[in-house]
């Protein structure tokens, strides 16, 4: 969202830094204008960043023109800059503070140990990966959806401390550099290609692979959307593709993910194809997600509209993390789970504690 506001305080007195001057408040406001106000202090700083630390942890809260954030707690620094209408958050924290925040944001402290350390040892990689192509940018990912999901100390919990320490310094690495690496929550029994995902070709260590036991049986079956059905009315499915009469899967990939969609429309008009990623993202945005949780799908008319079936849930590249799970409650270890997920890679520091 927008943010025009952020509120800063803490249960210990605020450090505030402006350039060389630094001043101690009990909390602060900061504007999308530059202006800065609390105790003792209304300047208006312009462009300047305002560098703030506390001995406690952060409590920061966000808002924009219409709407706002609930409270967040930070560890580190945090700071605050005009940036055109807006206003600039960033938060500087140690990589495993970062780790296990994300972690509270991407999978249950109840999970084998195994898969906790192999979802850290992939989110520190995606950070890394990150960090190295943001010299452009004042920092270095984002706290949503477009990289990893980051809230900061809500939600962390012991598990996931010990998870990020047990792995500290360990990333995935191709040629000297942190290789390029996704996950999603469950893949259906079979990971995607990340061309896929990205429309171009990707390394290696990015092809889909069956991930399946000895026995077939794929490892994140037990995920509620390993298996999946939606019944959705013609009028809703109108939303998303305009007047139509059928929709088709018109080829798919090796792997079984549709791959053109055929749109059959109304009243002899041309049918026209639809890239299937195009297709989710739009239902998505119309309908909601999870409405249609994959592209691993197929297209039944039925008497009450029309019924998707499919499994998994998101795009499938990379790490299957009900897959890590699985393989983790069938005794594979961390580094034997990451190296399936992306064969060819190599795990740095790989003695894990």
């Amino acid at each position: 969202m927008e943010i025009s506001r952020v509120d800063v305080a803490s249960s210990a007195l605020l450090t505030v830094a402006i350039g060389s001057a630094s001043r101690q408040l009990p909390a602060l406001t900061f504007d999308r204008t530059g202006a800065l106000t609390g105790e003792l202090t209304n300047l208006n700083v312009g462009d300047a960043p305002v560098v703030i630390q506390a001995q406690g942890p952060l409590e920061v809260s966000a808002s924009g023109p219409t709407t706002s954030h609930a409270p967040r707690h930070y560890n580190g620094t945090i700071m605050l800059q005009r940036s055109g209408a807006s206003v600039l958050a960033v938060n500087a924290v140690d990589l495993d503070s970062y780790v296990a925040s994300t972690l509270a944001s991407e999978i249950s402290p109840s999970w084998p140990v195994e898969s906790l350390k192999a979802q850290a040892i992939v989110t520190r990689t995606y950070g890394v990966r990150a960090a190295a192509h943001s010299a452009a940018r004042p920092y270095d990912v984002t706290d949503d959806t477009s990289n990893q999901v980051y809230q900061g100390l809500d939600g962390v919990v012991p598990t996931f401390v010990s998870a990020a320490s047990a792995t500290s310094g360990m990333t995935l690495q191709v040629g000297g550099g942190p290789a390029d690496v996704f996950y999603s929550a469950a893949c259906g029994g079979h990971t995607a290609d990340s061309v896929e995902l990205t429309g171009r070709d990707g390394p290696p260590y990015l092809r889909g692979i069956a991930d399946s036991d000895g026995g077939g049986r794929p490892y994140c079956t037990p995920a509620p959307f390993f298996a999946w059905e939606n019944t959705l009315k013609t009028d809703d499915l109108s939303r998303v593709v305009g007047d139509f009469a059928d929709i088709q899967v018109k080829d798919r990939w090796l792997d079984g993910r549709a791959k053109v969609v055929r749109i059959v429309r109304t009243s002899g008009a041309p049918s026209y194809d639809m890239d299937a990623r195009q297709f989710y993202s739009q239902m998505a945005s119309v309908l909601g997600y999870k409405v249609l949780p994959s592209t691993m799908f197929d297209v039944i008319v039925s008497v009450n509209g029309f019924v998707f079936k499919g499994h998994g849930l998101g795009h499938g590249v990379g790490m299957c993390q009900w897959g890590a799970r699985g393989r983790a409650n069938a005794g594979l270890q961390a580094a034997q789970i990451v190296e399936a997920y992306f064969p060819g890679t190599v795990l740095s520091n790989p003695s894990l504690r």
